[in-house]
């Protein structure tokens, strides 16, 4: 069993609202259908986990599933909607009427805790530049001085 598996089998969906207003059990298929490599699996979770900017409550138990996935390895096929996931949840708002606020800062934090992960994809030499990836590590890392030295080496 992989990390990805394992993140989203620790969740528990029935107890999560999804942006569709219904319980984000069904957001358990596309999420496996994107760990096993499907295109636009990530994106099919639009109007679900976010709609427009705004990061609905699913998003940081996806957040941790999408980290996951990138802890796993992901092909280079792959890495343009994974790292553009990750934008989502790192560029993110929240919805200033919702009760839970939090949504935002519990993903930067996963986002954040992979940090390592960021950086051996943005050195990765067989991928090609990023944009998603670049502004990833413009929102979560705050030692500029060490961002502009992984820069300055790609």
């Amino acid at each position: 069993m992989n990390l990805a598996r394992m993140e989203l089998a620790r969740q528990d969906w029935d107890s999560i609202t999804c942006g569709c207003k219904q319980p984000a059990r069904h957001l358990v298929e596309p999420l496996e259908s994107a760990i096993d490599g499907r295109p636009g699996a990530l994106r099919a979770l639009d109007g679900h986990v976010f709609i427009q900017s705004i990061l609905m409550p699913p998003a940081p138990a996806v957040c941790s599933v999408v980290m996951a996935m990138l802890a796993d390895g992901v092909r280079p096929s792959r890495r343009e909607e994974v790292m553009w996931a990750i934008l989502w949840f790192a560029a993110g708002e929240e919805d200033g009427d919702s009760v839970d606020s939090g949504y935002y800062w519990r993903c930067f934090e996963t986002i954040r805790d992979g940090l390592w992960l960021l950086y051996r994809e943005f050195l990765n030499p067989e991928d090609m530049p990023h944009a998603h990836l670049d502004d990833i590590l413009d929102i979560v890392e705050w030692d500029a001085p060490r961002l502009a030295h992984y820069r300055a080496r790609r």
